[in-house]
């Protein structure tokens, strides 16, 4: 983002539109909408590429990108406990089939009976 003279200032539609996309970036972090947040972040990009903003929304868009960064390490974390949780899981259960004499299954592979 750059800081520009008034006469290359982004227009204030521009601006109102970068400022949503900054904002819907950060609702679809909080709903966990990965996707969405990268399309967010894309379409910003496109808009700041042609755009110089006011050092001010820049600061609140700065803001609210640490929002989303925030919600971004919690997701990451979360996924990483789900993982060692997953991990352990799959430890005892390997230890139970050897316990009962039993072969270890493929590695990543699950087995469903009808």
């Amino acid at each position: 983002m750059s800081v520009g003279s008034s006469s290359q200032a982004a227009s204030r539609d521009d601006l109102h539109t970068i400022e949503i996309l900054t904002t819907q970036a950060l609702e679809a972090a909080r709903q966990g909408d990965w996707d969405r947040v990268d399309a967010c972040y894309d379409a910003r990009a496109v808009r700041l590429a042609s755009s110089q903003i006011d050092r001010a929304s820049a600061e609140r868009m700065l803001a609210v990108d640490d929002q989303v960064r925030a919600a971004i390490l919690v997701a990451q974390a979360g996924l990483t406990s789900l993982l060692a949780e997953a991990a352990q899981v799959r430890r005892h259960l390997r230890k139970l089939r050897e316990s009962h004499g039993q072969p270890e299954a493929g590695h990543g592979i699950l087995h469903h009976e009808a």
